[in-house]
Formats: structure tokens, C-alpha cells, sequence
């Protein structure tokens, strides 16, 4: 029987008839090797975290997405993944390291995927420049961080950054990580060091296996091999597989029966030259690059280069490294929608595709006749890419949702060929992401013919001829056809911008051609803040304690455990109807499939059919799978038990169930207060002073859509059947709840339930409540079947599945005097909690936020809870705070704006000085740090001198009041044989440095080294009835939990230490339990013990911003955020949380709108289309101050919460956004007084289509 065999980290492998055609390389590592370092999140190659490095013999390394590269496709490769780059045995690589050191983790099950993204990078090409890196990195995300101390660690290894003396040598970091010497290996010396394939090292030998599934595999090295297994097996089901990247754009539920990979065919390969440029269709994009650059100087191919960059905005660096040429065109082919980049740019240099079948029966068509042809049975040759002499221009464009890594809303290329006097003699317009049916303009090229195409008329004739022509067609979530069609117009006039020579254009105008993500430099970030270094290690900036183990993949989360024997695995069954009743489920199907072990519905539950514990929070229960009445779409209402997740979830999809009574959801906040019945009055405040002074009335509403959390671990628990119970491993930062949730619901005490949780992989709120419903799932199928189960909920599964960031809608009256004063305020605040008012504390802390930092005095206020036929909504990173303290900058801005007036001034005007002048105080301090009067003018300036690009320059202010929660025990134990210490916890480390912070309290009260302190997991055996880690408090509490501890200790060892003069710490714990001494110590910290501490949180920020006014593009040039953290313990760390907090808050006013059919259907619901910022979406200058000689109270060692408020801060990025969008409606005749309604995110459309901007005034001069 032949077998696939490929190394990993050195050692070899050989797989056969024991793997499945779905087994990705992600699934061999960690599965069967355990190798669990390679962490994964969307499996569809948008996260980043499975990257490996891999190579073949005789050839540089580079980074693939694990997730996407069939374990069956690996032959010969040589794999590399984070194991073996380094670890606490053979030592950390300098890059593991730098990363750690430089605060580059937070929930870290991101860093092993950045450090084998970058190691990749390094093992390529040693010499990087800084802003290489920065745009290679696009491969990534990282939830936690915002980027910047990342990218602070990675530009280190640049050739071109500042040199210091802890970064090596960069070529050292070309050594072999396993062998730890010098590649001897023969490698090319072009610039991206793709090296020579020796003969010797191509295998042409086929390769046949029958998988477990019953699939055919073969490995084939030459075309005819693969005529000859299709002649054989037939073609009536079977895929050519090179890079298995499309399932990334269109996921493949089940493979074809016949797979054949095609990597091993060099006739598929490479590059002629004859008249033309012919390049192998199985070449990578990454090799078509580099071909391009190459030929580039070739004569009549210099166009070449302008291919190559916009090549660069295809995807990420791992995916162009597997992905080919003709697997991308095969997408274009098979689904006529896919806006396929390659495809656009071979249409509009006019290049042609050759396709072979059996006996070697050549076919030569163009791009448009491709689209048409029957591929069954054919193999994509080649492309030809035509010469073409300097009297062609050629000008590209794609937009995206953010600056790298989307697939396109709209991409266009146009050809002219032009005489010297610019009459146009040949011409070519090719669109893609309009429709499946429209990609080329034929009746506008044909107009274009002979005019000169440097006029305004013709400009305007042609954007008349070719706005009929297009056909442009409504696909959700893509934006709408308003703006794809007015863009598709505009791209046609940046085109002409871009060529026309620069004396025919008037000045103000020449800004359209620039493509604005081009201009972006190297980031750059600054950090201000003071340190007290008497009391350190409080207060130093250090890594986290774990840092390390987290760039290494060391670090444990609850999907690392290993696996066990008979583990099954499960997978929700969800509704397919958003309001409606169950009539019957039918399982039948889905039970018979190889693998499928049970099929499991609410009446299986032996307890309470819900997974919330009986809290106050918590007043009505919810379904963990649904007992008849259908509340959302998309709800669980049954669970697959399998061999595999794979099976598992595809099982799922086969359950059929019989509806009746369905009803289309109420999904919208706006139409749902309409409805009384879904209505719930909370709470109102009523004013206590009114104005006289109205010179003006201002009546308005405002909303704020959803947020997904987007954490990079998924929702997971595994669970074991134990002699008296069971043996909880889950991803929750509320570990009580999912404790009592299990006992209700599986209907077994709580003592025979133990829970732990070393850490959590980011979660922003989710993993509170959210995670419980799979984990109560996973304890049903464990007590059912009394096998260990695994409960991996998919990223798809969870974003359709659970609920978000609670939507919010304000309406309001309000009249103000001549400077924007409010006199009166009739503030009516609704917020969405989905189908069930669950968590409705979150309403009780908008009540101390609704008025942000202003005089609530005057303000009438309504707080109002709504019911909608959404999963339901939950705690998100500021919950309720966020959605208060924007709905008032909003309304600060609307005065500003409706009476022309400073929105400074506004702000300052209606600032409750009485309480909150501290912010005045910020605000100055910022105004002039972050030079505002300099950089207003600045702004001004550009926007007078510019039409198409536009800036905008805002201040935001909040406070923030901290509610107090968490009960939480602590437990402090001293080892007498080495003096070690060992801090045992009810909080969790989600990321927020809560280990690292009660590791420097306890050195700092102890006087020891903190390197003789070490944090373990939540358990809760150890740390029973814990409150959740939530409100950015946890840090807090724990510290005063293990403050108490020490001073425990302390006493009990004082008596030691006076006798023992001069002793050693060790010295003193060994004599005191010599004597009998307890050197153990308990505390539990209340709610009691914080509500005599109260505070509030003050903060300023400025954002300053860029728009393409054509296209609706972004860029934020800078951002300083001044927040008011106290004194804190730990410095580097906060900045962290400050700045990744900012960055979601950009996500959510930037990017990250959620589309929903009329269904309920959640449609952004994956990476491909749910579009969080990434690492150049950041401000190109991102600054942070923390506010000096602020203290809270001893007892809480003068801290503040720091991970939550900076969340608020980040709506000056949208009012900035505001401000050049007015500047672009003024151009057009719009007065800046009158308001314009922006609804959510400021995405690339909703800027676009703001600036109400027309074709007519499209011109040159």
C-alpha cells in the first residue's frame, strides 16, 4: 500500500489508508502528534494561528496555513512548527523571546502563529526592511494587543531598525531550528530567495490511497497521470488539489470522491518566454510574483510590475504560497461572483489561458471565453500574457473593507492605449464584484475609441455610457449596489486622474489618483508614563509572567488537553427558521453516517433544560437545546455525537426538522420598540433643573449595531468521566456559572463537578455566560455515554449561534442656548438584549454613563430594555458603557455641528465641572501634547487645498464609574523546602495580565524575587463560588486577596525574622514550619471589600484620519489616548490592554458591521466576511499617556481598571471620520450645519456614499 511521508520537525512520518480526505495537516499535528502548539481559530486560513513553516528539500522555507493543506498533500514536505523553533528544553528563539519581551501577548493563543508567521518570513528572506514586515504580517490577527507591541518586536529583526544590542544577527535566524547549523542547502539569489528544485528532488512516482472515508487519493507527476486516474475512476466526481485554498472562499462540506494532487507536476510550472510570457497555471502566487518581477525588465513587459502590486493586496503571504494561478481562475469559473483578482488582471492586459485534455489536446481562449468552456476533464495549462510597448497605460484598483487581507468589494483594471496626443486607439475596462454576469465594458471601450481622454467631456460621456452599461446586481453582505455602482464610476475617473498628465489638472483635484492605503508608512507608537521604582516590582513595566510559554506554544489552554481514549466529539444542530415551532426531527440520515455515534434533544436533559445558573443575573432560564419554540435563528436544538468534529458537524447539517407557525423575526431594534410587547421599561432619571435659555430645538435618534467578540480560541470544553462525576476543562472566565449550570442541568451535585482553567484565549465578554450552552452539551454527552467528550463549537457555529454586543437606539429632544448649553433633554435609551433581558445589570451601568462627563442635570432620562428574535445579546468589553458614553459624544457633536460651533467648546460648555474637571485638566495636557492647534491648522489647510481626499481632527472625553463586582478566594501557599511560592485564585487569566499582577503584589509584600512566584489555574476545588472575571476588576480584587494573604503570612513569619537576623527568606519559612508554622494562607475578597473604594476613570483621546473620498478608504494617521489608570502595577501590560482596547472600538466604528438576512441569518458569520482590523489598520502614529501623579487608594495600591474604558474612547475615530466626510459635503454644497446620519461602523461604503458625492462633479480642472 504507497504511503504520503513528510517530516515534521524533523522526525518522519508516513500516512496512508488511515487518514480522511478532510485530515488537514492542523488536524495530523495536534491530534495525532499532540504537537498542540499550532493553535487555529477560523480554520479557512483568516486567522493566522496554525501557521507553520515548511519546506521542500533543497528550498527556502515558507509559511502555510496548516488548516488549509490536506494532511494527504504533504509529501516530501518538510515541517516545522512552533515546538521546534524553540522551547524551555533546547531554548527560546530570539524571536519567542523579543516578542515576550516587548509585551506582545496578551491571551496569547495568537503569538504561536505571529512567531511562525514571522520565522517563516526571516527563513525567506533575512533582509526585511520595517515596512516589509509590517505588510507581510497581514496573515494574522490578534484580538488583544492592537498590534502595536508586536509589530514594536518584529521590526527589531528589520535591516533597517534602529540597531540596539538583545537583537542577533539577522542572519542567524536563517540557521536551522531543528539541526541549530547553517542551510547548506543550494538556494537561488533572487530577491525573495526561492530557490533552485534539483531533479534529483522531483518524485514523479504516483502515489495511490484509499482514504478512511472511502476517498481516492493519487499524487501524480505528470499531466497524463492525471488523465489516466480520471480514464480509470472516472470524472464524475474529482478535484485537482494544489493549494485547497478555495475552501476558504466556498467551504467544502465533503470532498469529491476522487481527489488528485497536481503540486508534483513541473509540466505545470515555471515560465517561457517566446513572443508572450507563459507561465505554468500550477505555479503559486507567490512564484507568479516573482516571475512578474523578474521578466518586469524584460522589453514590452515592465507593465509586470504594476500586476505584482496589486498582486500583493491578494489575500496573505501563506495563502499566495500554496494558492495557484489556475485554482483561483477554477473559483472564477465555478462561481461567477468571486471578484477573482487574478482573473481581473489577466482580462485587462488582454491575456489568454491554455487548457489541455487527454491526448495532450490543447485549447488556447481568452479570459471572457474561459468562463464559458466545460472544464471537466481539463487541466489548466498556462497563461499568456501579451507584450505590450509604452504606448499602453496601465492603472489597477481593488477595494476592500480594510486596507489588507479581504477579498475585494469591487476591483477594476483598465488598459489604454494611447498616441502621443492621448487619443485613445485601443482600449479595455474590466470590473470585478458587480455581478456574475458583468466583468467587461465593451460599449464603453468602444466610446473611448478615438476621443482624447484627457477631457472633461469626455470623461463625463464616458461616465454616462458607462453607468448604463454596468450591471451591477444586490448580493449580501457585500455592500449594497449604490455604492459599488458610484464606486465603479469613480475607479474609471481615478484611472484617467492617475494617467493624465499633471499640468491638465487642477490642483485641488490631483489627491484622486493617489490610492490612499499606498501611501501608509512604517507605524510608529509611543508610550508616556512614570514609574516609581521604590516600591517595584509594583508598578515596573515588565512581560507577563507567561509570556514566554505563550510565544512558544507552551502554554495551556482547555482544547491542548491531550486526547483520550474512546473521546468522542460533539457538535450543536441548529434551526434553520428564525421565529416558529418544532413539529417533529428527524435524525435518521444523520444517524446513519460512518462515524456517527448518538443524536441527542432537550428531552435527553435529566435536569433543568437550561444552561444559566440561578442568579440574581440570571432571572429566567435559557435552552441549551430548544424544547419546540424556535426564539432565533439558528438555535441549537439538538447535539451530534461523532468520531470527529469533522463528522460531527457535517452530521449536523443532515438532522431534518419539520416547522410550523413561522413568522419573520423582528431582528431590527428600530422596528422592535414599536411593539410595546417587546418593550420593558428599567429605569428613568428624572432631571433636576431646566434651562430657560433655548435658542435652538435639536430632535434626533442615533444607533449602534452589534459586535461579535471574535476571540482567536474558540468555544470549548472537554470533559472526562470521573469516579465520582466529572472533570471539567473549559474556556470560561465565569467558572461558577458554568459549575451550577452543569449541576441543574445534568442534575448531579456540585461536588462531584470539578472545573478547571488554566487560561482563556481571549473573550471580550463572551466566555462569561455564552460558553456555558456547549459546555453543558459536553456534559450530556459525557454522562450519556460515559466517555470523555470534546466540544469544539466552530467559528461558525458560534457567531450564528450565540449573541453579541447589545444594539443600541436613542431618540431625543433637547434645546440648547446660543454656545450649545443643554437646557432640557428628553433622552429615550434602548438597548437590545436579543430574544431574552438576561445579564440586565448591564442596563443598570448605563445609568451612571448615560451622561458621560456631563451635567445630567437637565436630562431626562428613559432607560428601556428590548426583546428581538436574536440569540441573546451578552457582556462586551465595556458593556453598556460603551453604547452610553458614544450616544453622548454623539449628541455633543450634533451641537457643535448644527450651530457651528467648536466641538471642544461644546463639550467644555456642558462638562459637569463639579465632578469631573479632572477631564478639562486631560484635556489641556493632551491639547498641547499632542500639539492640536499646530496639527488643526494643519488640517484645515489640506482640506481646502484637497477635493478628494479629506481629513478630520477629533477630541473625544469619558468617564468611567466603577460598579463594584467579584467575590473571589485566593490562596497563597510557601514551599519550606526552597522558599518558592505557589498563588491559587478564583479569577482568570484572559489575557489581561491578572497572573503577572498578583505575582508583583505578592513579590513586592513578601520581598522575594518574583521569579520564586508562580500562578496556577483556577480550580474549583481551590477557588470555589467565584465570581466572573469581568468589569476590569478581577486584577484588582485578586491583588487585594493576595495583599491579604501576605500580610497573613507575614505575621505568622515576623516572629522568625527578628530573631533571625540577617536570615534568608528561605532560612526563615524553613524554621517557621520547623515550629509549626502554617505557611499556607486563605483571603476572600467580596464585593465588601471594594465598595469602600470607589473611583472614576477619566480619559481624553484624539484621533486624526484620511478619507478617499471616491472610494470610501480609511487611514488612520494618528491616535493619542490619555487615560487615567492610577498608579499602576503594572505598567507595559496596561498600555497593552489600552491599546487593544482602543483598536476594537476602531473595528467596531470602522469595519466590523454585522449583516443579517430577513430571516435572522447572521451572513457575516466568518473571516472571509467579518473584517476585524489588522496589524496596518492601526494608526500609522499610535500614542499612549497615562496620567501622572494620579492615585486611587492604598488598599488597592492607588491602581485603576484599565482594560475596559479605553473601549469608549475609540468614537473619536468616528466623529474624526464625521468631520472629513462634512469637509467632502461641503465641497458638494452641503452646509457642515446640517447633521447626516451614520448608523454603526463607518465602513468604506457608508463613507462613500456620506459624502454624497456625483458623477458630475467628477472632472480635471
Amino acid at each position: 500500500m504507497d504511503k504520503i511521508q513528510f517530516k515534521v520537525n524533523g522526525e518522519e512520518y508516513r500516512v496512508g489508508c488511515e487518514i480522511s480526505s478532510n485530515e488537514t495537516l492542523l488536524d495530523y499535528v495536534r491530534e495525532r502528534l499532540e504537537l498542540r502548539g499550532t493553535k487555529y481559530m477560523c480554520r479557512e486560513a483568516g486567522c493566522g494561528a496554525c501557521i507553520v513553516s515548511v519546506k521542500r528539500p533543497n528550498q527556502q522555507p515558507y509559511a502555510v496555513n496548516a488548516c488549509m493543506i490536506p494532511v494527504a498533500a504533504c509529501h516530501g514536505l518538510e515541517i516545522t512548527t512552533i515546538e521546534a523553533v524553540g522551547n524551555k528544553k533546547t531554548g527560546y528563539h530570539k524571536l519567542q523571546t523579543t516578542l515576550a519581551e516587548n509585551n506582545g501577548t496578551q491571551c496569547g493563543h495568537c503569538s504561536p502563529g505571529w512567531v511562525m508567521a514571522m520565522y517563516s518570513l526571516l527563513q525567506t528572506k533575512p533582509d526585511r526592511t520595517m515596512l516589509d514586515i509590517e505588510q507581510s504580517l497581514s496573515s494574522n490577527i490578534c484580538r488583544c494587543t492592537g498590534y502595536r507591541p508586536i509589530l514594536q518586536a518584529f521590526k527589531k529583526f528589520a535591516k533597517d531598525a534602529p540597531k540596539t544590542d538583545d537583537i542577533i544577527d539577522i542572519e542567524d535566524l536563517s540557521k536551522c531550528n531543528i539541526s541549530r547549523t547553517s542551510c547548506k542547502e543550494s538556494c537561488s539569489d533572487d530577491e525573495d530567495g526561492w530557490c533552485v528544485v534539483h531533479e534529483s528532488d522531483v518524485d514523479d512516482r504516483r502515489t495511490a490511497l484509499k482514504l478512511k472515508d472511502g476517498r481516492y487519493w493519487y499524487r501524480v507527476g505528470q499531466i497524463e497521470d492525471v488523465f489516466e486516474v480520471l480514464k480509470d475512476k472516472g470524472d464524475d466526481s474529482y478535484m485537482l488539489v494544489a493549494g485547497n485554498t478555495a475552501k476558504g472562499v466556498y467551504p467544502i462540506n465533503e470532498y469529491p470522491r476522487i481527489l488528485i494532487d497536481v503540486n508534483g507536476i513541473s509540466e505545470l510550472k515555471g515560465y517561457t518566454i517566446d513572443q508572450n510570457l507563459i507561465v505554468g497555471a500550477g505555479s503559486t502566487l507567490t512564484e507568479f510574483m516573482n516571475i512578474l518581477k523578474k521578466v518586469s525588465d524584460v522589453e514590452y513587459f515592465g507593465y509586470l510590475l504594476k500586476l505584482y502590486d496589486h498582486l500583493e493586496k491578494v489575500a496573505h503571504l501563506p495563502v499566495r504560497n500554496i494558492g495557484t494561478i489556475a485554482g483561483n481562475l477554477k473559483i472564477k469559473h465555478e462561481h461567477n461572483w468571486f471578484a477573482s483578482d487574478v482573473y481581473l488582471l489577466l482580462e485587462t492586459v488582454g491575456a489568454q489561458v491554455t487548457v489541455v485534455r487527454p491526448n495532450n489536446v490543447k485549447q488556447t481562449v481568452s479570459l471572457q471565453e474561459f468562463l464559458k468552456l466545460n472544464l471537466k476533464g481539463a487541466i489548466i495549462l498556462h497563461v499568456v500574457l501579451p507584450p505590450l510597448n509604452d504606448e499602453y497605460k496601465l492603472v489597477t484598483f481593488k477595494i476592500m473593507p480594510r486596507r489588507i487581507n479581504a477579498h475585494a468589494i469591487i476591483n477594476a483594471g483598465f488598459l489604454f492605449k494611447l498616441s502621443k496626443f492621448n487619443i485613445v486607439s485601443d482600449a479595455r475596462v474590466v470590473f470585478g464584484g458587480l455581478s456574475p454576469s458583468f466583468t467587461r465594458a465593451y460599449k464603453t471601450e468602444r466610446y473611448l475609441l478615438g476621443k482624447d481622454l484627457f477631457t472633461n467631456e469626455t470623461l463625463q460621456g464616458t461616465l454616462k455610457v458607462l453607468d448604463d452599461e454596468l450591471v451591477v446586481e444586490e448580493r449580501l453582505p457585500e455592500p449594497g449596489v449604490e455604492y459599488r455602482r458610484q464606486t465603479s464610476l469613480a475607479l474609471f475617473y481615478k484611472a484617467l486622474m492617475t494617467l493624465c498628465p499633471e499640468s491638465k489638472i487642477l490642483p485641488r483635484y490631483r489627491s484622486g489618483a493617489i490610492k490612499l492605503h499606498d501611501t501608509r508608512p512604517v507605524s510608529q507608537a509611543r508610550q508616556f508614563y512614570k514609574t516609581d521604582s521604590s516600591i517595584y516590582p509594583v508598578n515596573q513595566p515588565i512581560p507577563k509572567i507567561d509570556a514566554l510559554y505563550q510565544c512558544s506554544g507552551e502554554a495551556f489552554y482547555s482544547e491542548d488537553l491531550p486526547s483520550q481514549p474512546r473521546e468522542v466529539f460533539a457538535a450543536f444542530a441548529l434551526t434553520t427558521v428564525g421565529t416558529g415551532e418544532i413539529v417533529s426531527i428527524d435524525a435518521k440520515n444523520a444517524l446513519s453516517q460512518p462515524g456517527v455515534i448518538a443524536f441527542y434533544t432537550a428531552k435527553d436533559i435529566p435536569g433543568v433544560n437550561t444552561f444559566t445558573p440561578n442568579t440574581s443575573l440570571f432571572p429566567s432560564n435559557e435552552e441549551v437545546l430548544c424544547d419546540g419554540t424556535v426564539k432565533y435563528f439558528n438555535q441549537p436544538f439538538g447535539i451530534i455525537v461523532a468520531d470527529t468534529t469533522h463528522i460531527a458537524e457535517r452530521a449536523a447539517k443532515l438532522v431534518k426538522v419539520e416547522y410550523k407557525n413561522v413568522k419573520k423575526p423582528i431582528i431590527n431594534t428600530r422596528e422592535a420598540i414599536k411593539d410595546l410587547k417587546r418593550v420593558v421599561k428599567y429605569k428613568s432619571v428624572t432631571a433636576t433643573d431646566r434651562g430657560k435659555d433655548v435658542y435652538k430645538v435639536i430632535k434626533n435618534g442615533n444607533t449602534m449595531f452589534g459586535q461579535f467578540h471574535f476571540p482567536l480560541e474558540n468555544i470549548v470544553s472537554v470533559i472526562h468521566p470521573t469516579e465520582e462525576g466529572l472533570k471539567v476543562y473549559t474556556g470560561s472566565h465565569f467558572v461558577d456559572g458554568v459549575h451550577i449550570a452543569l449541576s441543574r442541568a445534568l442534575n448531579i451535585d456540585q461536588n462531584r463537578i470539578d472545573i478547571h482553567v488554566r487560561r482563556v484565549g481571549g473573550s471580550y465578554g463572551l466566555k462569561i455566560s455564552r460558553n456555558n450552552q456547549s459546555a453543558v452539551a459536553c456534559g450530556l454527552v459525557v454522562q450519556k455515554l460515559n466517555r470523555p467528550c470534546r466540544f469544539i463549537q466552530s467559528l461558525t457555529s458560534t457567531t450564528k449561534s450565540l449573541g453579541k454586543k447589545l444594539s443600541s437606539v436613542t431618540n431625543f429632544e433637547l434645546g440648547v442656548n446660543k454656545s450649545g448649553v443643554i437646557q432640557y433633554m428628553n433622552y429615550n435609551f434602548y438597548l437590545d438584549y436579543g430574544s431574552n433581558f438576561n445579564e440586565y445589570i448591564i442596563s443598570e451601568l448605563i445609568i451612571e454613563s448615560f451622561f458621560n462627563c456631563y451635567d445630567k442635570s437637565r436630562w431626562n432620562y428613559n432607560g428601556f430594555d428590548v426583546k428581538t428574535d436574536l440569540p441573546k445579546n451578552t457582556w462586551f468589553r465595556a458593556p453598556g458603557t460603551f453604547e452610553a458614553v458614544s450616544h453622548a459624544e454623539l449628541i455633543m457633536e450634533q451641537i457643535a455641528y448644527e450651530l457651528s460651533l467648536d466641538p471642544i467648546a461644546v463639550r467644555l460648555n456642558n462638562l459637569d465641572r463639579d465632578k469631573y474637571a479632572d477631564i478639562e485638566e486631560m484635556y489641556k495636557k493632551l491639547r498641547k501634547d499632542a500639539e492640536y492647534d499646530k496639527r488643526r491648522s494643519a488640517v484645515n489647510k489640506y482640506n481646502k487645498e484637497n477635493r478628494w481626499k479629506k481629513r478630520g481632527l477629533r477630541f473625544s472625553f469619558f468617564k468611567w464609574t466603577v460598579t463594584p463586582i467579584g467575590n473571589f478566594n485566593v490562596l497563597v501557599s510557601v514551599f519550606k523546602g526552597d522558599g518558592t511560592v505557589v498563588i491559587s485564585h478564583g479569577g482568570i487569566e484572559i489575557g489581561q495580565g491578572i497572573n503577572t499582577k498578583a505575582a508583583q503584589v505578592c513579590a513586592y509584600y513578601l520581598q522575594i524575587p518574583i521569579e520564586k512566584i508562580q500562578v496556577k489555574g483556577m480550580d474549583t476545588n481551590i477557588a470555589p463560588n467565584s465570581d466572573e472575571t469581568a468589569g476590569s476588576l478581577a486584577s484588582q480584587n485578586v491583588a487585594v486577596g493576595v495583599q491579604k494573604c501576605c500580610e497573613i503570612l507575614l505575621k505568622r513569619l515576623e516572629p522568625f525574622k527578628k530573631k533571625m537576623v540577617n536570615a534568608t527568606w528561605e532560612e526563615i519559612v524553613k524554621a517557621a514550619y520547623l515550629a509549626g508554622v502554617d505557611l499556607q494562607a486563605q483571603s476572600h475578597v467580596s464585593v465588601n471589600d471594594i465598595t469602600p473604594y470607589p473611583y472614576v476613570v477619566f480619559g481624553v483621546a484624539l484621533a486624526e484620519v484620511e478619507i478617499d473620498v471616491l472610494t470610501g478608504e480609511l487611514e488612520i494617521l494618528r491616535a493619542d489616548i490619555f487615560e487615567d489608570v492610577g498608579k499602576s502595577v503594572s505598567p507595559e501590560i496596561d498600555v497593552g490592554q489600552v491599546q487593544g482596547a482602543f483598536i476594537m472600538g476602531v473595528g467596531y466604528w470602522t469595519s466590523e458591521r454585522l449583516t443579517y438576512a430577513d430571516t435572522g441569518e447572521l451572513l457575516t458569520n466568518r473571516t472571509w466576511n467579518l473584517h476585524v482590523p489588522l496589524c496596518t489598520d492601526i494608526p500609522q502614529d499610535f500614542r499612549v499617556y497615562f496620567r501622572e501623579n494620579s492615585y486611587s487608594y492604598p488598599a488597592i495600591l492607588g491602581a485603576k481598571a484599565v482594560g475596559e474604558p479605553p473601549l469608549c474612547m475609540s468614537i473619536c475615530v468616528a466623529l474624526a471620520i464625521r468631520e472629513a466626510i462634512s469637509e467632502a459635503r461641503s465641497d458638494s454644497g452641503i452646509p457642515k450645519s446640517q447633521w447626516f446620519p451614520i448608523e454603526g461602523p463607518s465602513t468604506v461604503d457608508v463613507i462613500a456614499l456620506s459624502t454624497a458625492t456625483k458623477k458630475e462633479q467628477f472632472k480635471f480642472c
